[in-house]
């Protein structure tokens, strides 16, 4: 009975491999006769995005060097996420500014660590800011760099205050933004880091600063909806981020890691980057990369790299 049973289910699967064999001939056939595209049936299925119209949001993902500055453009409203570390070159300022872009409706500084705030006082002297956003964390954790303290006098300058995040929502042009943040007792501020979710229609972004495993699974106990087709992967890379359990609920179609070249953490971590592929079908660097652009009509997603065919 076993022998039989063994072989019943031996056919079966030669019989279901020859069927998956027949209709992918099928449809590969169809695709070489233009009578049907391959690319059309995936779009069908939610495996592949379309391509975009007319681009009404865009979601820059600058490269910094070993730092993080995410900027986006929404039907004439612009963010920014973070600026980066300290540069000579004030690459973030300018890189804005070559984007036609005159005044921020917000910025936000994920957390006050110097690679994710390193040009914000430049920002802030540099452009009229509606609102300045940074989260809440213990004061024996405030750091005592100069690029936090020259921080704060730009602000008191602008006359321009801190707006403390807290789990909430608005909308920057066609995109629904939400704020996520960390409750919990930490003894790293990487843990404190506002998480922010950019819906624009059928896309959705989810930055999270240098959120590591500890906050991931606050986010995750909260029931926060942390699905979205692009990740600003955590912490550069890290080995410390981007677990399982947090890249399950988010499914990633794309992730972006945000480092420097050769830099000396070792970001990323071949240990991260495997986990991504399980989840991404692209993954973006942007020691290799560049600049990584993605553009989105609400339905259609596209991107486009700074160094061109060079994706993981």
């Amino acid at each position: 009975m076993r022998k039989k049973r063994t072989n019943d289910q031996y056919r079966f699967r030669i019989v279901l491999m020859l069927f998956f064999d027949v209709v992918a001939i099928v449809f590969f056939a169809l695709d070489a006769l233009e009578l049907l595209k391959f690319r059309d049936v995936l779009i069908a299925l939610g495996l592949e995005d379309k391509a975009v119209a007319h681009a009404r949001t865009e979601v820059h993902f600058i490269d910094v060097g070993q730092g993080d500055a995410t900027l986006v453009i929404s039907d004439g409203h612009a963010m920014l996420i973070d600026s980066g570390d300290v540069d000579r070159t004030d690459k973030v300022v300018w890189y804005i500014r070559n984007q036609g872009i005159t005044e921020l409706d917000c910025v936000i500084a994920t957390h006050p660590h110097s690679d994710h705030i390193g040009e914000m006082c430049d920002v802030i002297d540099s452009y009229d800011i509606d609102k300045f956003i940074m989260p809440d964390f213990p004061e024996k954790l405030t750091p005592t760099s100069y690029v936090y303290e020259n921080m704060l006098i730009s602000l008191d300058n602008k006359g321009l205050g801190i707006t403390v995040a807290e789990d909430s929502e608005f909308t920057l042009g066609t995109c629904k933004v939400k704020l996520f943040t960390a409750k919990g007792t930490y003894d790293d501020l990487n843990n404190y880091s506002v998480l922010v979710k950019v819906t624009d229609g059928d896309n959705s972004f989810l930055i999270t600063g240098d959120c590591e495993n500890e906050e991931e699974k606050e986010m995750i106990a909260k029931g926060f909806d942390l699905s979205a087709k692009v990740l600003k992967v955590g912490h550069h890379g890290s080995s410390t981020s981007s677990s399982y359990e947090f890249l399950d609920e988010v499914l990633p179609r794309y992730s972006v890691i945000s480092c420097g070249y050769d830099n000396s953490y070792g970001h990323p971590s071949d240990q991260t980057v495997s986990r991504l592929q399980k989840y991404s079908r692209d993954i973006y660097i942007t020691s290799r990369d560049g600049t990584v652009v993605f553009y989105s009509d609400g339905e259609g997603l596209e991107a486009d790299t700074e160094k061109k065919d060079k994706k993981r």
